[in-house]
């Protein structure tokens, strides 16, 4: 049976457990829900198309944003903006959060993580109905949603990085530098996860991982599914099943 403080996915099968399990909530503001519970929760640096919200329910999360640790203890949250490069860390004891991505500038982050952490405190544990509710009660207006920051690369990106440099007028090592400086990773790693987030996007959709994987340039459908699980710890199945 799952823990009080941890809300298990509607309609999941008893017993079952995975580190990562995403879902989509019908009805709502939100895009997805994710639930984290464990230990091995590290994964590399990566980045959303939604801003990411994580709530911590027991243990501590950390996160690695350009050259700063930033460490989440239980009932509080991190708002991580779309497009901002982040990674996580292993920890000694198991995590048990929440993870909620909205559309970038959609919601008031810092108030709703607010109301997440009182809700959290004065019942001691956190239903998907309440996520629901509390979301779509920070809902901003249309007129302040703002883009991923960042940004994207204006290339294709699966062009090779010499010829980006070459159009540029810049060496391939200065070009490479540049985009590091300015979008927080390489530009191989940075279009890789450009085509990752494009691969979410359609199996959200419901798209067969097979076409998935040709449509967003992957040799086939195992070399999405190795890329997939190393950037958001589930597999491609799994997270479409979602």
């Amino acid at each position: 049976m799952a823990s009080p403080l941890f809300p298990m996915r509607p309609n999941s099968a008893p017993g079952f457990h995975e580190t990562w399990d995403y879902w989509r909530p019908p009805g709502s503001s939100i895009v997805e829900l994710g639930a984290v519970r464990g230990l091995d929760v590290a994964l590399p640096a990566h980045f959303h198309d939604e801003d990411q919200l994580t709530f911590v329910l027991s243990g501590t999360r950390r996160f690695v944003i350009g050259d700063e640790v930033f460490e989440v203890a239980p009932g509080h949250g991190l708002h991580i903006p779309a497009g901002t490069p982040h990674g996580s860390l292993s920890e000694a004891s198991e995590v048990v959060c929440i993870n909620l991505y909205t559309p970038a500038g959609l919601h008031a982050a810092r108030d709703l993580i607010a109301s997440l952490a009182r809700h959290w405190r004065r019942t001691g544990h956190i239903g998907w109905h309440d996520l629901t509710v509390l979301v779509d009660d920070h809902r901003c207006s249309a007129g302040s949603l703002a883009g991923p920051a960042g940004g994207h690369a204006e290339s294709e990106p699966w062009e090779a990085v010499g010829q980006v440099a070459r159009r540029a007028g810049m060496s391939r090592e200065g070009f490479s530098r540049q985009f590091k400086r300015r979008h927080g990773m390489p530009p191989h790693a940075f279009w890789l996860l450009q085509r990752l987030n494009d691969a979410r996007r359609l199996l959200r959709a419901g798209e067969p991982i097979a076409a998935v994987a040709a449509e967003t340039g992957f040799a086939d459908q195992s070399h999405l599914g190795r890329c997939f699980r190393r950037a958001f710890g589930v597999t491609p199945g799994r997270y479409r099943a979602g």
